[in-house]
Parts: structure tokens; C-alpha cells; sequence
């Protein structure tokens, strides 16, 4: 598998598929191009996104649209919801973004509730200002926000050291408004860092009037419809640590350029060299909270050589789709390494991660949908197969994918050494 290096998240479509054509190099393209045409392929199939499992069609604010079709490795989405029609690429993608609305509609109860009206008032904010987006904060919070913050001088050389690198903007981090949003946002189990638009917005304008408000209106936030059994299921990962700081106190009490800095020291050690660390950290296709969750599965796998290979593959990234799929496969494959603990070294094929196991296999573990032997996937991983041969020749393959591949994927692969393992989630 390769990626294409465009695009921009998930609000535009590009056809994932089409990536394993584009990223690999044109010598092997042109060398296997009569094997790829000469045999069979298929277009796409197209589901009925009722019937996908584990995915809900319709919530209180969105509904995923029929019919869902594929690009021969993702099922590519269209969310209709009140506020505009988003494009999701991937089963992984989709429900982060299920869980960000669900997360955004119990935002909208809150903020729209007697007792947050309430706490708006004893604070001296008007809702009037405040549904017009305020906010200005005044000296007297600047003063009383300085005051608080113990760790201040520490947080202000972490982000002079990493400017322009990080989503947080240095005024409202002063303000405290960065604080607060970091807080709400690890309440609601959702990235602070977030990169949808309604809910990035939400949670801005409600970190603004905490921050202004002070204790009463921040009491109000957290009051969350339906108690603890209203939480959404956090998307934030709960199974690694970087620098033995879980994940989710990470998001919620650092800052992105602490984060940062955790994540350069973690890569350095790993034995990434300082450049291509440095490429990474400064890819913004990765949310801070998304970069640190792959660095500390990457850093779970301490007895992996080479784990420079995923680095490189990782930070040559350069769309947000494919950053989440890099993301989630850091995870899939920590978890793999865990259960089973064969992989040796990591190595790159046409530009996408695998692993050489213990006894000598090509194996990676993917977050793919629906894999279908199209034009495209042909193509790539013919390439592929040219670069296992190349570095590995008499080793045998194993690709291992969260969701389905057809009856001529299959057959394919296994013509050809492969082994297609499916539905492989932890």
C-alpha cells in the first residue's frame, strides 16, 4: 500500500485507491503493468450503510448517507448533518466523527440549557455576546490566569521551541483558554485538537466563556446530560503511554507544545535521526493527540529494530486521512506485537509500513475496509509484491486488514504467496 501526498482531511475526497497507483515508483509500474492488465479486476462494490456492522446510520445529528461506496481499500462516507455534508474516508475515520458529533450534540444541550444561561449571567457574560462568538477576556482573568498556572515558564519555553509547529495559539494559551479547552474536550472523550470544523468551533467558543466566566460557568460544562452514562466513548487511545503519561492526561493537561517535546524525546531514542524527527513533528496532518498516540505504539514495540522505517512512511504523509489510517495502524500493529511478539525489524514497501517477523514473513497490519481487486489496487500491490521479492525473496506474505477482502483479492494473494487475514481488530 502507498499514499498520495494530497489532499486536505476529510471535508475533500480523493480516491484512496488511486494512491497505490500515484506513490509507486514509475520503474515498477511500467514492469508490471502487462500482469495488471492482463488479469481480471472489478469495480468496487457499494454497501448499504445499514447494514455495515458496528455503524450506526443515522443519529440525533447526522446521517450517513446511501448507498456507501468504496475505492477498492476504504469505504468512502457522506454525512449529511446540520452543519453541512461531510466526506469520510474509512471505516477508523468514520467513527472518530461519529463520536465527535455525538460528543457536539451533548455540547449543544449544554450550551443551550437553563442552568448554562444561568451561569452565563452570575458571570456577567450576556448570551447575547455570547451567541454572537464573543469573547474578549478582560485584564482582571489575564491577572488571575497567570497567577494559577504553576507550570507557565515551562509551558512558555516548550512553545517558543516549537513554534509554528503546533495548533495552539499563544495568546489564548496565556488567556487560559487552551486549558479549559483541553479540559472540556477530555470530558466529551474527544481530541481537544480536533480537526471538524462544528466541533472545533464549539469547543472554542465554550473554552472562551469558562475561561472568561471562571468556576461557574466551567461547573455548568460539565454538567452533562444523562450523568457519567451520558460520556461518549472516548476516541482518545487508553492503551499506550508516552513517557509513562497515558494518553488521555496528556490531552487533557498538557499543552500541544509539551506534547511535543514528549514526542522528540521518545523518537530520539527509538534511534530516529534528528531531521527526519523533526519532518514528522512539523507533518500538521497529524492532531498533537493523533502524533502521540503513534509515537508511543511505536515505542511499545522496544524490541522492533528499525522502527525508523515507520517514521519516514509516517511523516511523508501529506493528507489527514491518511494521517488517522497511519495513526490507527501504529495501534493495530502495538496490539498485534503485543498478543504475538514476532516482529523483528520494520521495512518500508513502496512507502507504506510492513514488518519482517521472527521467522522471516512480510506482514503488516491494516486498517482496510473493503479490500476489491480494482485497476488500482492491481497495480500497487503488484508493486509491492516486485519490492517483497526484492528485499525478501523466498518469504512468504501475510497482510492482515480490519475489514473484508473479495473472492478475486484473494485469489490474487494467494498465487502470489500471500496470506489475507480478515476483520482483525483488538
Amino acid at each position: 500500500m502507498a499514499w498520495r501526498q494530497s489532499g486536505q482531511g476529510d471535508l475533500v475526497g480523493f480516491s484512496f485507491g488511486s494512491a497505490l497507483r500515484i506513490a509507486a515508483p514509475i520503474g515498477f509500474l511500467l514492469l508490471h503493468s502487462a500482469v495488471a492488465v492482463a488479469q481480471s479486476t472489478e469495480a468496487p462494490p457499494v454497501f448499504n450503510a445499514a447494514q455495515i456492522p458496528n455503524i450506526n446510520r443515522v443519529g440525533a445529528n447526522y446521517t450517513v448517507q446511501n448507498p456507501v461506496r468504496s475505492d477498492g481499500l476504504l469505504r468512502i462516507y457522506v454525512l449529511t448533518t446540520p452543519y453541512g455534508e461531510f466526506r469520510v474516508q474509512g471505516d477508523e475515520m468514520l467513527r472518530m466523527r461519529l463520536n465527535e458529533l455525538h460528543a457536539l450534540a451533548l455540547l449543544e444541550k449544554v450550551s443551550s440549557s437553563e442552568s448554562f444561561a444561568k451561569a452565563l449571567a452570575e458571570a456577567g457574560i450576556s448570551p447575547v455576546v455570547f451567541a454572537g462568538h464573543l469573547i474578549t477576556n478582560p485584564i482582571g482573568t489575564v491577572q488571575n490566569t497567570l497567577a494559577g498556572v504553576g507550570g507557565f515558564f515551562g509551558r512558555v519555553s516548550s512553545g517558543i521551541a516549537n513554534s509554528g509547529k503546533t495548533p495552539d495559539d499563544t495568546v489564548s494559551s496565556v488567556l487560559g483558554v487552551t486549558d479549559q479547552r483541553r479540559k472540556l474536550a477530555a470530558a466529551y472523550g474527544v481530541d481537544p485538537y480536533t480537526d471538524f470544523p462544528p466541533l472545533s468551533a464549539k469547543l472554542e467558543q465554550l473554552s472562551q466563556a469558562a475561561a472568561m466566566g471562571g468556576l461557574t460557568v466551567t461547573a455548568a460544562l460539565f454538567v452533562i446530560p444523562g450523568g457519567v452514562a451520558g460520556l461518549v466513548v472516548s476516541n482518545l487511545s487508553t492503551a499506550y503511554k508516552l513517557s509513562d503519561i497515558g494518553i488521555e492526561e496528556l490531552a487533557s493537561n498538557y499543552t500541544a507544545s509539551q506534547i511535543l517535546d514528549l514526542n522528540r524525546k521518545r523518537l530520539l531514542a527509538m534511534g530516529v535521526n534528528p531531521d527526519l524527527t523533526e519532518r514528522l513533528l512539523a507533518n500538521r496532518n497529524y492532531t498533537p493527540i493523533d502524533m502521540a498516540t503513534m509515537v508511543a505504539a511505536l515505542d511499545s514495540m522496544h524490541a522492533v529494530r528499525s522502527r525508523e522505517a515507520y517514521a519516514a512512511c509516517a511523516a511523508a504523509v501529506g493528507a489527514r486521512a491518511i494521517a488517522y489510517v497511519m495513526r490507527r495502524q501504529a495501534e493495530l500493529m502495538a496490539d498485534d506485537y503485543r498478543r504475538h511478539g514476532d516482529y523483528a525489524r520494520f521495512v518500508a514497501l513502496v512507502g507504506y509500513p510492513y514488518v519482517i517477523t521472527r521467522d522471516g514473513r512480510v506482514e503488516t497490519v491494516a486498517p482496510i475496509d473493503a479490500l476489491s481487486w480494482t485497476d488500482e489496487t492491481s497495480a500497487g500491490f503488484a508493486s509491492v509484491n516486485a519490492e517483497r521479492n526484492r528485499i525478501a525473496p523466498n518469504a512468504r506474505g501475510e497482510l492482515r486488514i480490519t475489514g473484508q477482502a473479495t473472492a478475486l483479492a484473494k485469489r490474487w494473494f494467494k498465487a502470489h504467496g500471500w496470506s489475507v487475514l480478515e476483520r482483525q481488530r483488538p
